[in-house]
């Protein structure tokens, strides 16, 4: 296998983790309760699930957008 078949089977490895951290969160407002909206109660910190899901959302979002740009620069 030549790198750039390595760098797409992460790719779609990463692509998968993303979707995968990102639907189980909830979904909340961004809008502000002057708007109409709930608001973002800002100063409750994550604890638990959200906090796990929030961490490999990140950190995956991260690795696939370097993995892309690395499949770029080998075109």
């Amino acid at each position: 296998m030549d790198i750039k078949m390595i760098l797409m089977v992460v790719q779609v490895i990463l692509a998968i983790a993303l979707v995968g951290s990102i639907m189980p969160q909830d979904t909340k407002s961004a809008v502000p309760s002057q708007f109409g909206g709930e608001g973002n109660q800002s100063y409750f910190k994550p604890k638990g699930k959200e906090a796990f899901l929030a961490r490999i959302t990140k950190i995956s979002a991260v690795l696939f957008f370097v993995n892309a740009i690395i499949m770029l620069l080998l075109k």
